[in-house]
């Protein structure tokens, strides 16, 4: 047998033995194109470790779910008489309904038929319950020469192990297969694999909602940015419902099912990624779980394993990680001190920053989200920057804020054309202009010398706040270190005249009225005034 021929066999045992999640070539369709196409999928970095749980068999194991602090596992082991009648397409005993124990490690232990209600002498695949546990949701298919999984529901109010009120939940047809049905922690939304009619090929996902009276919605096709012309399967959301897992052999993969990750934004799954090579084989891996952010199971038919398919644990390994950055100006590209730093994730939840007095920030982050960084400056334009964390190894990422000084205008003033800039601020009490407010100072700077005959006053004003002498004082010290800015950066002194005015020239009037901080900061102002030629 030469090579292609033997990959080619051993590809398809392997899609004939995995019960529920079985791949199947449709007719005429080549290997290669069952493999996936090029895709941008991105890969991730992820860093899991994959080890045996102690209870996988000679037989095709895979997971299901949690129930009671245990471990669900379909398996088409036989224990007894039970499992006896052989499954015609795979020749092993038909599959049955397993739980099994949780270790500290979160290794498995004694797995125990779960329902003899449940359990029945056809094929049992993926069962669900809701968050009470007193209803399950479970998939069978009869057993013959077509697998064909319907869905149905059952109900346990005392919570005693005795499944009552079975039904077929109207999901289900004879014409094709609902399989791996997945219930999100609140209970209210059903996801599942299905090759029903009107997908984009082979099994897709679908979300269906489940309303307070028990009622199943109509199957919602998750779209094409999860869905391909191949085939999606066992779908599973964690429980903040941010993230949704799932196999799939459509996207790019390293060969079979790969595992999968899509980002839940306001209910439309996005930027789908593959979770890596320390997970992912060149065999089927598909049924990730979570037990905690850090643990949980998948199941795969990689090399080295007991049976077809096993059920793995797996931790995920990774540090904290740190977004640093710093707010420069465009223009000098100089540090921008006290700027106002807002970091929004996918979701649109603002996240924890700490900002610093030299223009620098941070915030912890997630790996492979999308954060926008929104910088807020006097003086500058508002700056938005998205942000990718496509890493989660990467300890650190870094941002460079850059911010555009909004330019000056020249505006009327009862009478006056002025030049228009934010205010100027000095050292509390003190006529020391503040360094942030050198920047704005530049901006008349500029103005000036693009316009060599303009002359202007440098008015300073103050709030009501001290005697009147003392601040008639201040301001004239004030416009007059504002003016030797300006002579500094190269000004004539011939073109600038400087006066100050104390509190005569209020803007708004707080004599009358209690002012704020905020109505008093306005009246303490420097203005700066076009001399008529």
């Amino acid at each position: 047998m030469n090579k292609t021929i033997l990959l080619i066999a051993v590809f398809f045992i392997g899609l004939v033995a995995n019960a529920q999640d079985i791949i199947e070539a449709k007719d005429g369709e080549t290997i290669s194109e069952i493999k996936n196409e090029e895709s941008k999928v991105l890969t991730a970095d992820f860093d899991f470790d994959v080890t045996d749980t102690g209870v996988n068999s000679k037989q095709h194991e895979y997971g299901s779910g949690f129930f009671k602090q245990k471990y669900i596992i379909i398996s088409a082991k036989k224990v007894g008489a039970v499992g006896g009648t052989k499954d015609p397409l795979t020749g092993e005993p038909h599959t049955q309904i397993y739980c099994a124990t949780i270790k500290k490690t979160g290794d498995l232990d004694r797995p125990l038929l779960y329902s003899r209600v449940l359990n029945t002498n056809d094929n049992e695949g993926s069962i669900t319950f809701s968050p009470n546990q007193q209803v399950v949701y479970y998939t069978r298919s009869i057993l013959g020469d077509k697998r064909n999984y319907q869905l149905f529901r059952a109900k346990d109010p005392l919570k005693n192990g005795q499944w009552t009120e079975h039904e077929k939940i109207h999901l289900s047809s004879s014409k094709y297969s609902v399989e791996n049905p997945y219930l999100s922690e609140d209970g209210r939304t059903l996801y599942f694999a299905s090759d029903m009619p009107g997908g984009e090929g082979g099994f897709d996902l679908y979300s269906a909602t489940i309303f307070e009276d028990g009622r199943v919605g109509k199957a919602v096709n998750l779209g094409k940015e999860v869905n391909t012309p191949n085939d999606e399967r066992t779908p599973y959301i964690d429980d903040n419902n941010k993230y949704l897992y799932f196999a799939s052999n459509g996207h790019n993969t390293f060969g079979g099912l790969d595992v999968f990750r899509a980002r839940n934004v306001k209910g439309e799954f996005v930027r789908v990624l593959n979770l890596g090579t320390t997970i992912n084989s060149p065999e089927d891996d598909y049924a990730f779980m979570l037990a905690n952010e850090k643990r949980g199971y998948v199941t795969s038919a990689k090399e080295d394993g007991v049976g077809g398919s096993d059920v793995y644990k797996l931790r995920l390994n990774y540090n904290k990680q740190l977004l640093k950055g710093i707010v420069k100006d465009a223009l000098t590209n100089e540090t921008v001190n006290n700027s106002t730093i807002t970091i929004v994730d996918t979701d649109g939840d603002e996240i924890a920053v700490k900002t610093t007095k030299t223009g620098e920030f941070s915030a912890y982050v997630d790996p492979y989200e999308v954060y926008t960084i929104t910088t807020n400056k006097e003086g500058y334009n508002e700056n938005k920057l998205d942000l990718p964390t496509n890493s989660a190894t990467q300890r650190v990422f870094d941002a460079t804020v850059y911010l555009e000084q909004t330019p000056p205008e020249i505006v009327e003033v009862d009478g006056k054309s002025m030049i228009k800039i934010e205010n100027i601020y000095f050292a509390f009490d003190k006529a020391v202009i503040r360094p942030d407010s050198k920047v704005s100072l530049d901006k008349i700077v500029r103005v000036l010398e693009e316009n060599p005959t303009m002359k202007i006053e440098v008015n300073a004003h103050t709030d009501i706040r001290g005697s009147d002498a003392y601040n008639l004082a201040l301001s004239k010290r004030r416009a007059a270190s504002t003016m030797r800015y300006l002579i500094s950066k190269g000004i004539s002194k011939d073109r600038l005249i400087s006066e100050g005015y104390g509190e005569t020239q209020t803007i708004i009037d707080c004599v009358s009225k209690e002012c704020t901080d905020e109505e008093h900061e306005l009246n303490r102002r420097i203005e700066f005034v076009i001399v008529p030629e």
